[in-house]
């Protein structure tokens, strides 16, 4: 079979796993459509600040390969975009595809920013220097609709008036890319999620003390603005737990230790303690990597899972009552900002997606390979809790897969 005449292959998701997928198959000749659901390509890596073990920033080679998904002559890109439908038909699957239109077309976005200047509720924001191409974005949650950004587009780039589309694709096969998304926690109320600012998820500290981020990578208090005397790593926030994630999500030890030590390279006065279960550091260089500030007492180890996590009164601190299980002592401790960890699980489980379009299912809202014939290729999170560098791999043995199975027909 030429490989660039037949059916294309649909990839859900356009995270790291997804690029990866994409670049892999069509750099061996394969027509590949790319399906993302946000506004842009890169998934949750794009929100990251650094990546452990090198701690090299996470938007200089995700940047480089989707200029290169971009620009690929094999690789259409779908952004803002939805699988609605995807069943077999006469041997083939048809993909029913709907895409919301961003206010700011992209492709007619020149970033000349007169858009922003113009905008009284400052509602308009760039997606970020990384972002390619460059553009930006209507936060319609602030937005008036007084449109005057739209008399000053030099390019009539923005319409509010944009309807949603439906396109339908026939591809040979679908690789599962969905990548990971935060689960609510507010149905384990002990967590305190919520009860006030300076307790927050991992992604929402990795947004707030990011380099390129809102406060350009201090180490500050959502509260008043004041530095923190000490920070509090909860490991296993909702996993391993019956009554939300009963899996471990794998890749939060390592993101609680890489957090800690960049909190302390950028304030070294900061205590820092880590609460765990056990510790998971299974990639390459992942054990010398969690060393390096734990050797030198620098990152406190505390093996033990809170209890109770709850503000005080006036918003003077927030407690953190645990069983340290090595000393089998109950202790209540006080900090100044608490991270939450571990409430990660595959974007599948929260999809809104029509029944046909959804692939079987684990509890646990995890692809089953083996369940059908739509279902057969995952990476990623869309197939088990994975970090960056494991997507990646899993990315090109589904990507492989899909091509030998394609050979085969």
């Amino acid at each position: 079979m030429n490989s660039t005449s037949a059916s294309p292959v649909l990839i859900i998701g356009g995270g790291v796993a997804g690029i990866s997928a994409a670049l892999d198959m069509a750099g061996c000749g394969h027509a590949v459509h790319l399906v993302e659901k946000g506004r842009i390509l890169g998934g949750q890596v794009a929100k990251l600040d650094k990546l452990y073990p090198t701690d090299h920033c996470a938007f200089c080679p995700l940047w480089t390969d989707i200029k290169k998904v971009r620009e690929h002559p094999l690789i259409t890109v779908h952004t803002s975009t939805e699988v609605r439908e995807l069943k077999r038909v006469d041997g083939l699957l048809h993909a029913v595809m709907i895409r919301k239109p961003p206010v700011i077309d992209e492709s007619l976005c020149v970033f000349c920013g007169k858009c922003a200047g113009e905008c009284p509720e400052a509602a308009i924001q760039t997606l970020g220097d990384h972002v390619y191409p460059p553009s930006y974005w209507v936060r319609e949650d602030v937005c008036n609709r007084c449109e005057r950004c739209v008399k000053i587009c030099p390019t009539g780039a923005i319409d509010f008036q944009r309807t949603e589309e439906t396109s339908e694709l026939m591809v040979d096969d679908v690789i599962w890319a969905s990548g990971f998304t935060e689960v609510d926690l507010t149905p384990l109320p002990e967590f305190g999620l919520g009860k006030h600012p300076d307790i927050m998820t991992a992604m929402q500290f990795e947004e707030w003390t990011a380099e390129a981020g809102v406060n350009k990578g201090a180490i500050i208090n959502k509260s008043n603005s004041s530095v923190p005397r000490n920070i509090a790593f909860i490991q296993c926030a909702g996993a391993r737990d019956q009554r939300l994630l009963s899996y471990c999500s794998a890749v939060c030890c390592m993101h609680a230790l890489k957090q800690a030590q960049w909190a302390l390279r950028r304030n070294q006065e900061i205590q820092c303690v880590v609460f765990y279960t056990d510790l998971r550091t299974v990639g390459r260089d992942y054990y010398e990597y969690s060393l390096r500030d734990i050797s030198g007492s620098r990152v406190r180890l505390i093996r033990g899972r809170p209890s109770l996590i709850y503000p005080l009164p006036g918003r003077e601190g927030i407690a953190v009552k645990f069983e340290n299980t090595m000393t089998q002592k109950r202790e209540i401790w006080k900090f100044d900002m608490v991270v939450l960890n571990g409430n990660i699980g595959s974007s599948l489980r929260r999809t809104d997606q029509g029944e046909h379009c959804s692939p079987a299912l684990s509890g646990d809202g995890f692809v089953n390979p083996a369940s059908d014939d739509i279902s057969r290729f995952a990476c990623g999170f869309s197939a088990e809790p994975a970090d960056v560098a494991e997507s990646v791999i899993q990315a090109s043995s589904a990507a492989v897969k899909a091509i030998l199975a394609r050979r085969n027909k």
